[in-house]
């Protein structure tokens, strides 16, 4: 078995149809084919239903394709791992990290003069998957996927953010001495997608709160988030940590909802494989330490604002 075929098998379930892999790849359907046929030999069993249409998994399909992805992102993670010198670390963070990276990087760079510290901004689940393929030897972030992998992956919780309504200014909601969800049915909402934990915490959050809003605009971007409420376009339901330098420079205001189970962790993600790498862990018990000990004195100074709009 070819660590290549696997990756032609992922291909194809990925674009549903053995042409389109083809293509993707820049190989022949013959060549596509063979490898697929010599992927379920291997395994001996049918993977893939093929039809007119294209092609999906069988029960052992779905079976094996997991079993794949294990094999393909832990020779890649190990790859990446071994040509990063000891003297290079990439961070990937999402919206909640904005406030701490560079606090991180300036601590990091005072203790460890020659090392090179790469930071990564990108929605939280898009972090962790840069940690599972190697790209990213650690990630900071808001939400845990539910297919966490506790069994290869680590993940230390760093802090408390909180989930707030984010309003324009001078908006009516500031008003008011109480805010609630119901409030917020008569406007329009602005939520991310799925890439960012926010999206899962606050839908998390909705559904422990016992309501369920109709959001009128998805974005892919949080930058569009906040330009959409700063304008007076819509408001959001977002990170705290993330939003509170658009709040200290007047483009937004804070509100905290009385009936919202707005607290989350903020979470520190690796790979076992990362810390066994002496230097690796050393760096990643000093982020955590460090992280820690920021995010505790940052809350305790913004927790009153938070309360009041």
């Amino acid at each position: 078995m070819k660590i290549d075929f696997l990756c032609t098998f992922a291909t194809v379930v990925e674009k549903g149809s053995i042409k389109k892999a083809a293509e993707e790849l820049g190989m022949s359907v013959s060549s596509v084919s063979f490898q697929i046929n010599a992927v379920e030999k291997y395994y001996g069993a049918k993977l893939l239903k093929r039809s007119a249409t294209g092609v999906s998994l069988t029960d052992e399909g779905k079976i094996a394709l997991k079993n794949m992805k294990l094999i393909t992102e832990s020779i890649e993670q190990t790859r990446n791992i071994i040509l990063r010198s000891k003297n290079k670390i990439t961070i990937a963070s999402g919206m909640v990290g904005i406030p701490v990276l560079s606090h991180l990087q300036t601590l990091l760079k005072a203790k460890y003069p020659d090392l090179e510290v790469s930071t990564v901004l990108r929605g939280a689940h898009l972090c962790y998957k840069m940690v599972r393929e190697g790209t990213a030897d650690f990630a900071i972030g808001g939400d845990l996927p539910e297919d966490f992998d506790e069994e290869h992956y680590v993940a230390e919780v760093l802090g408390i953010d909180e989930l707030v309504l984010i309003v324009p200014p001078n908006h009516e909601l500031c008003k008011k001495d109480v805010v609630r969800m119901s409030d917020l049915m008569e406007y329009s909402i602005v939520c991310l997608t799925k890439d960012y934990g926010i999206r899962t915490s606050v839908e998390k959050a909705l559904l422990k709160s016992g309501y369920n809003l109709d959001v009128c605009t998805y974005v892919d971007d949080f930058f569009t988030q906040l330009h959409l409420v700063s304008s007076g376009e819509s408001v959001a339901i977002t990170s705290l940590f993330a939003c509170l330098k658009a709040y200290e420079v007047g483009l937004i205001k804070v509100i905290h909802l009385e009936d919202f189970e707005s607290e989350r962790n903020i979470y520190f993600v690796t790979s076992k494989m990362v810390l066994e790498s002496e230097k690796l862990r050393e760096y990643a018990d000093f982020i955590i330490k460090n992280a820690r000990k920021f995010y505790g004195d940052y809350r305790r100074r913004i927790v009153k604002m938070v309360k009041s709009c």
